[in-house]
């Protein structure tokens, strides 16, 4: 057992039999499998898609038959990352999990998948050892929500008869969530001439930036490396006619604000370059909030051999990275302090014959998310590129009312004397799209207190887990 004091050792141990199950996106058969072999050992009415979704029904006790069915939902799949020099193979081996001397739960090494194996373990155990007197109760295991919010796309919700739903993929059982932004990726493709020159080559690397999620932290002030890049490299090629652009990688996620970017260019001479790269550097540094105050810039040899691209695909490509909007665009105007729309530049990369920038668009407005797919559309119309349009998925849109949200605050008052707070987030969950799909569904979004997501310092603080699953459990 790896917390001797936890309150719910059941709830633990169902963490710690699916953490030994790999559930990378797109790879989630064998959860799958096991959410279809738990309901067959206990007798529970389930349905298991093509795609790898789970329901699993439970009926009320004879005293609740009259109660308004509940709707349970979380996402079997998990990110999949670990830090370097990590022996650890997701497409087979269990999580190495453990608790730190705080009460956290972490995973060697890994991400943990509290995101969101929280959800999973809490259906599983209400399931598994309900109260005597209980609701009916619907659990829907999604997949491949990391990737796209895929499997809530692609659900049958004729098999959901509950029209109260508790999303469990927030991180915070002390707030509810009662809204979120939809969303859009985009690639905007522009083509490249490359012509061998002589000349000698240099790589500017931008790092040592903070970074953080796209949605939630958009307005946090943060630097983002390729949009830097663009500025700096826009400098460049306005201060020497003759400099030119051989390659740039910058970011590795479209909903990630990216921490560093590296170009290689073609430049005739070292010394001015490194000079303009001091300065221009300085200039920076001096605008960047507290958290980027780790911001570099390097100049080094390079020795790529690479031809370099033509004046006019430099142009082109600089221009784009330097020009297209990004960051936050519109606040709400209803909702103190809540984003409304906003744009990440969240991946820059260079082949042969094109260069790409892949963007993430978000507002909980349909027609926002329309606006920047215009935008991003007439710089390829401009530029002579092509651009294309993936993964959206819907935003929801915060009710004035709501009863499972009361629902909520009562039960957590109820057990610690105190009222959640409730609030609207600009980033993207499944209930959009199950609220588009199920227009008269009553939502809400919350979870227990995890820490890093998506990172290997990824924390559950057990504490919070137990709160959490209490409050779940008395609305049951």
């Amino acid at each position: 057992m790896l917390c001797e004091n936890f309150k719910h050792p059941k709830l633990l141990s169902f963490f710690e039999e699916i953490s030994a199950i790999p559930r990378a996106s797109y790879h989630e058969e064998k959860i799958s499998e096991y959410l279809v072999s738990f309901a067959e050992a206990r007798g529970l009415e389930y349905y298991c898609d093509s795609l790898g979704n789970v329901l699993i029904n439970m009926s009320a006790s004879a005293d609740r038959k009259d109660a308004d069915p509940l709707l349970l939902q979380g996402h079997t799949d998990m990110v999949c990352e670990k830090n370097s020099g990590v022996q650890h193979d997701f497409s087979k081996d269990p999580l190495k999990l453990y608790v730190d001397s705080e009460g956290w739960l972490r995973a060697e090494g890994t991400t943990l998948g509290a995101d969101n194996g929280v959800a999973v373990a809490v259906m599983l155990c209400l399931l598994d050892s309900p109260e005597k007197s209980h609701r009916a109760l619907q659990c829907l295991f999604t997949v491949s929500e990391e990737v796209g919010l895929d499997g809530a796309k692609a659900f049958d919700y004729s098999r959901i008869y509950a029209r109260k739903m508790v999303n469990m993929d927030s991180a915070d059982e002390s707030l509810i969530i009662a809204g979120c932004a939809g969303g859009l990726r985009s690639s905007l493709k522009l083509p490249v001439d490359r012509k061998d020159t002589e000349g000698d080559r240099y790589k500017i690397t931008v790092s040592g930036l903070f970074g953080g999620h796209s949605g939630e932290d958009i307005n946090r002030g943060r630097a983002n490396a390729n949009k830097l890049m663009g500025r700096i490299l826009d400098r460049i090629i306005c201060d020497n006619k003759d400099a030119r652009l051989i390659s740039v990688l910058g970011g590795t996620k479209e909903n990630a604000i990216p921490r560093e970017c590296v170009a290689e260019v073609l430049h005739p001479c070292g010394k001015s370059l490194n000079e303009l790269c001091e300065n221009i550097s300085k200039e920076i540094g001096s605008e960047l909030c507290a958290d980027d105050r780790s911001f570099s810039l390097t100049v080094s040899k390079s020795d790529t051999d690479i031809a370099p691209m033509s004046k006019k695909s430099t142009d082109t490509v600089v221009f784009a990275m330097h020009t297209i909007a990004n960051g936050v665009f519109e606040m709400n105007l209803h909702l103190s302090g809540v984003v409304e729309y906003s744009r990440n530049l969240g991946i820059v990369n260079t082949e042969e014959k094109y260069a790409e920038l892949v963007l993430n668009s978000r507002s909980a407005t349909e027609s926002r998310i329309d606006l920047s797919a215009s935008e991003i559309d007439a710089y390829a119309r401009m530029l002579g590129g092509e651009s294309t349009h993936f993964n959206r998925y819907p935003g929801w849109i915060y009710a004035e009312r709501s009863e499972i949200r009361d629902e909520y605050v009562s039960a957590y008052k109820r057990l610690f004397g105190a009222e959640p707070g409730i609030e609207v987030i600009h980033a993207g969950l499944e209930c959009g799209i199950i609220k588009e799909l199920v227009p008269d569904m009553d939502i809400i979004s919350c979870g227990p207190v995890v820490l890093n997501l998506h990172s290997p310092d990824e924390a559950l603080d057990l504490a919070s887990f137990e709160r959490f699953f209490d409050v779940i459990n008395s609305i049951i």
